[in-house]
């Protein structure tokens, strides 16, 4: 039985591709890693797959809006886009271009619609199409070239579509930038388009009118509605106001086409991967910034925060590896998800302490685990832990993992080379082979102390034994074995010409085998440091060797294809066609054999091995591996790519098989330093101490806070209680104010009451001498039209009796022509009968011929078949020469058997793609006949609806004709309904006249009502003015009769009179009053000044009405009078609420010079006892009066729609 691989965790991450990486939920990330799609679950250390292509490689990925759909683009002869479902990990829909386009290899950008049910994608050069594809569908709906034959440099590379309208899309790329929008199937441009000079980078929509565009030159263009507003400079903006558009804008608008466009010049503040969300927006700065700008409204936006890229360590220093590739914002808008051109995934949690707080840039911070930059050059695995270590090539740094977990336990960054290294098996020691040195080193908690070195330098190649107690490093094509516990010698291993390739111990620890560069196995004897064997194959090249459990077995691999067992000098051959194997490695009980491809392929070999050889493939990584591993378990294998990747696969076992003789369990025991344990205690300890202070000083501050927080609350409440009685007050001003209110719309209602009912006597009269003479007209109208009807019937009657005549003549005419085509159909059936006859004979006559010919053929070909059996004897005799012939022939058979075998193996392959496209086949069938039925559906349709247009063209002419004669007779018909009309409309205006004189008075009176408001206003500030002022007089009388006692003596009399000067020219309430006085001396000044000039341009206009017409003069003489009959209404108004005032005062008290508050308050209560009583009743008038103008509405319009009205777009609104 084969064992089985599954992909547990899978480190890494493709940088070539455009939009790398992306949030599909706050925990769950999306990003491409060897030949699959990773949907990492970050908190839960948790992975699923996407499986991709193997032919064709990956360049964009892009997400819905609803995170539940992926689109790829892959490229190749014909690129395609792969739809596929995040839930169900398969592909939904495959995409294409449905026409031919043999010089397009790929999609340049692609983008989902804010639906999720179609995507834009644009292909590659020269002639790029924007494809518009209903995705669900599989179909392209639309599609528009994007491309500029007069600027070939033009290349469009980013698409964005609009978040709310799904057909709008904005375009933009290296000197071209245009807004489509979708009618009828049809993109047509609109807005912006003058970017012929623009290298745009990076777009995002605002919202659904506004787009922010990046530029290669640090700048940012706002576009609103289609339109270009500003233009910022994103090297020195701090804040972006989108409304404001300043004089320096619209220069650097007028002058954009200055830009230079220079595709070789190195961009130092580009705008890339722009990306907007509710709070704001982000985009990267150059090569290493980001720039985060926080929504303060709806069109200001603050720089928030800045981050930059950690400086990561390699030995190829590349700031384009700075350039970061893709920004993604997860749904809650708190982090951002940050990809460079290093295989590692960055964020940055948002909304921070602002640049005003600390101006100086955030690093970002790694998520996940920290991965290797370039070749993984080594691997070692322990026993005693679940545990591996890995070393980089170009990074310069050591790794300790758990393979169980997937975690990154420990991580050492040096500045030296690292050339290999080997892990103890109890996990607690490990030797690291550097440039200069190899060092023997101890694995602390959290760091790598070095305990021995040895003069070996770039050991590339460094092996533990089973037991732990031995270690072999290669020094050239030297071995040298030392031990772990004194690090003393023991053996130098020589014999080797070439480079030691491969150690590898036995699992009893007796013997060493070594495998050279020049393609030479030894075999070496620990007990006594001498080789025991060699195996040297000629003419072959080896990669690599295993040795068996019995340690009687080894295996090798060579670069012909080949897996050489090797065992008591006897060579067997196990052939796998086109494998090209370099790397294996065997389960400690001969159970699982593994091989590594080129392409990063591992195959899963059948043990013990047969031919043909069994296996299955594995194919994860995109890149070539670079070793693979099995831990003691051998429940896990793992294996590293040149790419940086790192893949853990959980080994399936067939049932029965897989497990160890001794099932061994994981310690957790790690090495510390006795220093730093001490240190880490006494910290403990200092930490307790602090704990305990800090918990008595919050106890002695929450008290000091409560005692602060009462007095707050006293304060808070005596406020409330005063702020209550402030409240008291002002309703019951408000409580008189409203009774006032009240009794004046009384009065109003009463008198608007009387106005109505005289203009609704007078418009009922007029409205009834109009309906009489319009009902004589209508008489008159109906009799005419009843003559009419007569008419038009005794036509039509006389049109179908001629119809039935003209019936009868055609059917006469069509019959006898019947009656001729059949009797030429007799005569022609008679002469198809004669013509049978004929054919009859015919045949006969040649049947004959032809039994002639064959009974001429039989003998000529008798007399052949002697001849040839003569000849047959003959060949028997030459049959015996050609066997030694054959003998030689078989061994060309077996080279035919070989290849036999490759053409078996494409024959499966092939089958397996012929039942792929035989299912795309009948899935096609069955979309034919679909098609087929509608196209038949659809023929049928046409059929009726054109016979259905032959008799609506035939009933057509006969109407044409009828309505010709109709419109003869209706043309004077149209001249008197066209005068009636004019009456009716002279009517009409007749009523908005009068609506307007309506509206009119109601305008005035309310004017009226405001002025009446404003006195009342004026009145109530004059009553406490004078209340005020009172008060002062009697103070002062009273301080001067006591100042009067001291006349005969000067001095006193003096200082009291002094006294009484500071006390009241120097009082507020004094300067108060008498600024009041300035205030309204001023405003009295005002107010004369300006009712002079009024009553000035009265009297102009007064003079020139005179000299112009004696009318107007009445009219205006007219209007005076009313307006005095009004003011005099006014005025009595006035009084009377003076003296209401003088009344409420009188019961209140208030009249009375001293009261008490209590006498005050008992007194306000009484007079507000019956006020809600009050107030139900005007409420209740209220409601009466309401109902009575409702009623006398609806009998204003039932008046009116007794009128005749003969169009019925025209409507009379009151």
């Amino acid at each position: 039985m084969v064992i089985h691989l599954q992909s547990r965790v899978f480190y890494g991450l493709k940088t070539d591709i455009i939009s790398n990486a992306h949030y599909i939920s706050d925990a769950e990330i999306l990003y491409p890693v060897g030949n699959v799609i990773a949907l990492h679950n970050i908190p839960q250390y948790r992975q699923r797959f996407i499986r991709l292509s193997d032919k064709q490689q990956i360049n964009i990925i892009t997400v819905t809006y609803n995170k539940k759909y992926i689109a790829t683009c892959e490229v190749g002869e014909k690129p395609t886009i792969s739809i596929y479902d995040v839930q169900t990990l398969k592909r939904r829909k495959l995409l294409g271009i449905p026409y031919e386009a043999p010089d397009v290899t790929k999609f340049t950008c692609i983008g989902f619609t804010f639906d999720n049910k179609h995507l834009a994608a644009v292909t590659g050069e020269p002639d790029q199409t924007m494809l518009f594809y209903n995705w669900e569908k599989g179909k392209v709906e639309s599609s528009i070239k994007v491309g500029t034959p007069q600027n070939p440099l033009a290349i469009v590379q980013v698409l964005a579509c609009n978040p709310s309208d799904a057909g709008v899309v904005a375009l933009g790329g290296l000197h071209t930038f245009k807004f489509l929008t979708l009618s009828d199937t049809i993109w047509r441009p609109y807005g912006f388009s003058k970017a012929d000079n623009i290298l745009t980078c990076s777009m995002t929509w605002l919202d659904s009118d506004r787009l922010l565009l990046g530029t290669k030159d640090g700048k940012i263009l706002y576009l609103e509605n289609g339109d270009l507003k500003n233009i910022y400079n994103m090297t020195d903006t701090l804040f972006m106001n989108l409304k404001i558009r300043e004089e320096y804008v619209i220069q650097a608008s007028s002058s954009i086409t200055a830009m230079d466009s220079k595709e070789d010049i190195p961009w130092e503040n580009n705008i890339r991967c722009l990306i907007a969300f509710h709070r704001g927006f982000a985009f990267a700065f150059g090569s290493r910034t980001i720039v985060v700008f926080e929504t303060e409204g709806l069109h200001k936006y603050t720089k928030r925060n800045i981050y930059i890229i950690p400086t990561q360590i390699s030995k190829q220093e590349n700031e384009d590896l700075y350039q970061i590739n893709s920004i993604s914002v997860n749904l809650s808008s708190d982090r951002l998800l940050i990809t460079t051109g290093w295989p590692q995934l960055f964020y940055a949690k948002l909304w921070g302490p602002d640049l005003n707080v600390d101006p100086e840039p955030q690093e970002l911070k790694i998520m996940g685990q920290s991965l290797h930059f370039g070749p993984i050059r080594d691997i070692s695995v322990c026993g005693w832990k679940s545990t591996f270590m890995t070393c980089g090539e170009l990074d310069h740094s050591v790794r300790l993992w758990d393979f169980e977990s997937g975690r990154l336990i420990l991580h050492k960054q040096y500045t030296e080379d690292i050339c290999g290294i080997a892990l103890h098996p109890t996990g607690l020691f490990c030797v690291i082979g550097f440039s200069d040195k190899l060092r023997f080193m101890s694995i602390l908690i959290d760091d790598l102390l070095p305990m021995e070195e040895f003069s070996i330098r770039c050991c590339k190649t460094v092996k533990f034994s089973n037991a732990g107690h031995f270690f072999a490093a290669v020094n050239g094509n030297v071995v040298q074995i030392y031990c772990t516990i004194g690090f003393i010698s023991t053996f130098i291993l020589k014999g080797h010409t070439n480079r030691v390739k491969t150690l590898l111990w036995s699992q009893t620890d007796t013997k060493l085998l070594t495998l050279g560069a020049e393609g030479t196995i030894y075999q070496w004897d620990m007990s006594t440091g001498r080789r025991s064997a060699e195996i040297i194959l000629k003419g072959i090249v080896l990669h690599d060797i295993a040795l068996s459990a019995d340690e009687q077995i080894t295996y090798c691999i060579a670069d012909d294809n080949n897996i050489y067992e090797i065992k008591d000098n006897t060579t067997r051959q196990h052939n796998i066609p086109d494998a090209n194997m370099y790397c294996m490695v065997l389960g400690k009980e001969d159970q699982a054999l593994f091989l590594i491809c080129p392409g990063g392929i591992i195959l899963s070999v059948v043990c013990p091995l047969q031919d043909p050889v069994q296996y299955i493939t594995f194919h994860i990584h995109s890149a070539n591996i670079a070793k693979i591993v099995l831990p003691y378990n051998e429940q896990f294998l793992i294996s590293t790519g040149i790419d940086g990747s790192l893949c853990i696969w959980k080994v399936i076992y067939p049932e029965g098989k897989g497990k160890t003789a001794k099932e061994l369990t994981y310690t957790n025991e790690v090495l510390i330093n006795k220093d730093d344990l001490q240190e880490k205690i006494q910290m403990i300890v200092d930490l307790n101490v602090r704990m305990r202070e800090l918990e008595t000083e919050h106890a002695y501050k929450m008290r000091q806070i409560e005692v602060v927080h009462n007095d707050k609350v006293r304060d808070i409440h005596q406020g409330y209680l005063q702020a209550i009685e402030e409240l008291r007050d002002r309703i019951s001003r408000l409580q008189e104010d409203h009774k006032n209110e009240l009794n004046t719309i009384n009065i109003e209602i009463l008198k608007m009451k009387e106005k109505h009912e005289e203009t609704m006597k007078q418009m009922e009269t007029n409205y009834n001498a109009k309906l009489i003479t319009e009902y004589d007209r209508y008489l008159a109208l109906e009799n005419t039209m009843n003559n009419m009807r007569q008419n038009y019937e005794k036509r039509l009657e006389e049109v179908e009796k001629h119809g039935i005549e003209e019936l009868q003549n055609a059917t006469t005419k069509y019959e006898a022509l019947l009656h001729e085509k059949k009797l030429q159909l007799e005569e022609s059936q008679d002469e198809i009968t004669q013509q049978a006859r004929v054919h009859e004979e015919m045949m006969t006559q040649v049947e004959d011929d032809v039994d002639k010919e064959i009974l001429e053929l039989k003998t000529n070909y008798e007399t052949l078949l002697h001849e040839e059996k003569e000849a047959n004897i003959r060949l028997k005799g030459e049959a015996g020469m050609l066997r030694n012939r054959y003998m030689a022939s078989l061994k060309d058979v077996e080279e035919l058997k070989r290849q036999l075998q490759q053409v078996q193996s494409e024959y499966g392959y092939f089958q397996k793609t012929i039942q792929e496209l035989e299912k795309d086949k009948d899935d096609l069938k069955i979309e034919i006949n679909e098609r087929d039925i509608t196209i038949q559906d659809r023929e049928r349709q046409i059929y009726e609806l054109k016979r259905t247009n032959q008799e609506l063209e035939k009933f057509k002419f006969v109407l044409n004709y009828k309505i010709t004669e109709l419109k003869n007779q209706i043309e004077p018909r149209d001249q008197e309904i066209k005068e009636l009309k004019e009456k009716i409309r002279d009517m009409e205006t007749e009523l908005v006249n009068l609506h307007k004189t309506t509206i009119s008075l109601e305008l005035q009176l309310h004017e009226l009502r405001e002025k009446l408001g404003a006195a009342r206003h004026e009145l109530q500030n004059e009553m406490h003015r004078n209340k005020r002022c009172q008060q002062l007089l009697k103070r002062i009388r009273i301080d001067l009769h006591d100042a009067s006692g001291l006349v005969q003596e000067p001095q006193a009399l003096k200082i009291a009179i002094t006294k009484l000067y500071h006390k009241y020219s120097s009082s507020d309430e004094f300067l108060r009053s008498r600024k009041a006085d300035l205030d309204a001396q001023c405003e009295f000044i005002k107010q004369r000044d300006h009712l002079e000039r009024t009553i000035a341009s009265l009297k102009r206009q007064v003079f020139q009405d005179r000299i112009g017409s004696g009318k107007d003069i009445d009219k205006t003489v007219e209007e005076n009078i009313i307006l005095i009959t009004e003011l005099n209404a006014l005025r009595e108004e006035l009084k009377d609420a003076r003296k209401h005032v003088q009344h409420m005062e009188g019961l209140l008290g208030l009249t009375v010079k001293d009261i008490k508050p209590s006498e005050a308050k008992r007194k306000m209560e009484e007079a507000l006892y019956d006020h809600e009583q009050l107030r139900i009743e005007y409420r209740f008038q209220m409601q009466e009066c309401q109902n009575i103008i409702i009623a006398l509405k609806d009998d204003m319009y039932k008046l009116i729609s007794k009128l005749p009205c003969e169009e019925a777009e025209t409507k009379i609104t009151f």
